[in-house]
């Protein structure tokens, strides 16, 4: 017998962008190759999926994930936001007790996925650019207010997800943003559902 035959790998791609999991196939792709450590799975289901539930109001906050280049940050992130996105994926997660925790945010949120690189944009002006692109796609009309016509941006937010929810009823919205300093050492991966 060859080891060839004992053993089945899948190739490991050395490199995930983010936008990847937009695409159904590479999302289901991404959820079923995302091994489970058992510290990784103590970590889903009691720190990220409680802080992205919506159904049991708590006081939730968004998620930061960082690290140096190819640490699996994006891949987590895209499994992450595909499960959110699509409840069929949750059967090609590989570990039983976080697919069971899973259910708690499976298909509940339309997710917009976004990088940011090198640029000298304003973090609000990409922020909100991303944002009305995609809630055009999803039909929800909303027009943010300039930035020197406001003093804070939470109003604006709860007026957004005011629209979202008229459309929306069912669903919350996921904003997954991976940040790159430029130079390929240092990454940081920010997953938070807005409310």
């Amino acid at each position: 017998m060859k080891y060839g035959e004992l053993l089945q790998f899948d190739p490991i791609e050395s490199v995930f962008q983010l936008r990847d999991a937009n695409k159904t196939s590479a999302a289901e792709q991404l959820v079923k190759t995302y091994v489970i450590s058992d510290e990784m799975a103590d970590r889903l289901m009691h720190l990220v999926f409680p802080q992205l539930q919506f159904d049991h109001p708590a006081d939730n906050k968004g998620l930061l994930v960082v690290g140096n280049y190819g640490t699996g940050k994006s891949h987590l992130m895209s499994v992450i936001s595909s499960i959110a996105a699509d409840a069929s994926l949750l059967q090609r997660l590989s570990h039983p007790v976080v697919r069971e925790s899973a259910t708690q945010i499976a298909g509940r949120f339309k997710v917009i996925r976004t990088e940011i690189g090198a640029t000298t944009m304003s973090l609000r002006d990409i922020l909100v650019s991303e944002l009305k692109e995609h809630l055009d796609t999803f039909g929800v009309e909303y027009v943010f207010p300039e930035a020197d016509t406001i003093s804070s941006h939470k109003r604006s937010f709860e007026d957004m997800m005011e629209k979202f929810a008229q459309v929306y009823p069912e669903q919350g919205l996921l904003l997954v943003v991976s940040i790159y300093r430029g130079d390929g050492y240092f990454s940081r991966e920010y997953i938070g559902h807005i409310t």
